[in-house]
């Protein structure tokens, strides 16, 4: 598919044909007129091998429309997020197509906190990219560039100033990160020296060129998996090419999965959490797993829409102390409003240190659920539509959840029904005891269409 996906996570295209140059300062251009003159804006982003150029085109187009620009080069998402809050800049711009494969780049936009752009803001750039509404200033009032090089660093200093990291110096850990040519082999070094553990990075280079399918998924992680199963490491962490999101590979080459990754990191925080009111929020898709943890630890679990944007509103709403979505992101306010590996890693690494348990003898003490993914191609909107009214009445009689699509609870298993937002596509997702109880709610869905 060429086509360019524009969402609240911002803009996704293949470079070269849905999304160029002019493509991208003209979406810079569409935010920046939003936040008008003598604003600041942060722009970094990842290792895909289209960054400098689009990273020239999009600060240029800032600069044209009278915006001053903090240029910290490339780096993961969440330390652009953390930039923002240092320099109190006004928002950022992240060049990155997330886990999307090697020919794809994007966009994403965050707000002065350093969380993603989303109400009247999103939908004035929106509107200001469709209708190429840009208030462009004299070439005597382009707005300036200045460099941070430690914003990595920056970054690493506030996850650090949360947490007591002595317990991770103490211990003699080992461990092993596919990194896959992206952001992480720059950040990680930083962050494991400070840490003091015993590291070795698979595909270190920062080059974007891809050894295996970005997105940090079992199919795509059996290299490092055969690697821990040979033994020499306590622990193994991956993490897609802009490093928010994280998995966890259990020292013995165990896949525990996206949703064990954020259920291992979540029951250390709330179980070192002193609030009494104990807030979690996660999308509707996510693990019961989580539901597991947050009953471990006596805290409320609410459910949003599915997106990092729809997570983080929750968060705020509820005055959360952890959340997170189920493709292995937590979300720290403490630290930031935005999926963060980097938090992730230090959170697991202390979990592990000071357990005194391996990873598998964590995990085997949670319940064992098994979630499967599907979709259904459509040929009209219309009838993503009628297909979700179907689902609905078929089982109006089980719990429903109609925030997002279709849930069906039932209790020990669920099934999620959601439309894509941007192709006439619904996406099934199910969960249950076993694969093939999975299995069979995702055919008892499909026989519906």
């Amino acid at each position: 598919m060429s086509d360019l996906i524009i969402s609240l996570s911002g803009l996704r295209g293949i470079v070269d044909k849905s999304l160029t140059e002019e493509v991208a300062a003209e979406f810079a251009k569409a935010y920046a007129t939003v936040l008008g003159q003598k604003k600041t804006l942060v722009v970094g982003g990842d290792t895909r091998q289209s960054f400098q150029r689009f990273k020239e085109a999009i600060i240029d187009a800032i600069q044209s429309c009278g915006l001053n620009v903090i240029d910290i080069g490339q780096c993961p998402t969440p330390t652009v997020q953390q930039a923002i809050r240092h320099h109190q800049a006004d928002g950022g711009l992240v060049i990155t197509a997330s886990h999307n494969p090697i020919m794809w780049n994007g966009i994403k936009l965050m707000n002065s906190e350093g969380a993603f752009l989303v109400g009247e803001a999103y939908d004035k750039t929106l509107e200001n990219y469709q209708h190429k509404t840009f208030k462009e200033v004299a070439t005597s009032q382009r707005g300036t560039v200045s460099q941070d090089n430690h914003a990595i660093d920056t970054h690493i200093d506030r996850i650090l100033a949360h947490f007591d990291i002595s317990s991770i110096q103490e211990s003699p850990l080992r461990v092993l990160v596919d990194v896959n040519h992206g952001t992480g082999a720059i950040a990680d070094p930083l962050l494991f020296n400070r840490l003091g553990v015993a590291y070795d990075i698979m595909y270190p280079e920062a080059d974007g060129n891809f050894s295996h399918t970005p997105e940090p998924i079992k199919e795509n992680l059996s290299a490092i998996c055969q690697r821990l199963k040979k033994g020499g490491f306590d622990i193994g962490f991956v993490q897609d090419p802009d490093a928010d999101r994280l998995v966890i590979i259990a020292g013995d080459g165990t896949f525990i999965g996206e949703d064990y990754s954020l259920a291992y990191c979540m029951d250390y925080l709330l179980g070192h959490e002193t609030a009494k009111d104990k807030q979690v929020v996660v999308n509707l898709s996510t693990s019961k797993v989580i539901d597991y943890i947050c009953d471990k630890h006596q805290a409320t679990l609410t459910h949003s829409k599915i997106g990092e944007p729809n997570v983080v509103a929750g968060l705020k709403a509820k005055q959360a102390q952890v959340g997170g979505e189920g493709n292995g992101g937590v979300i720290y306010p403490k630290v930031g409003w935005g999926r963060d590996s980097l938090l992730g890693i230090v959170v697991a690494l202390k979990h592990l240190a000071e357990s005194k348990m391996s990873v598998i003898e964590t995990v085997k003490t949670y319940p064992r659920f098994i979630l499967k993914r599907d979709k259904i191609q459509l040929c009209k909107k219309e009838e993503v539509e009628i297909f979700l009214e179907t689902i609905n009445r078929h089982f109006a009689t089980e719990s429903i959840n109609t925030q997002d699509g279709v849930k069906i609870d039932f209790g020990q298993e669920w099934l999620h029904v959601r439309p894509s937002n941007t192709e006439p596509i619904v996406r099934l997702f199910a969960e249950s005891t076993s694969s093939e109880k999975a299995d069979a709610l995702i055919e008892k869905a499909k026989a519906l269409q």
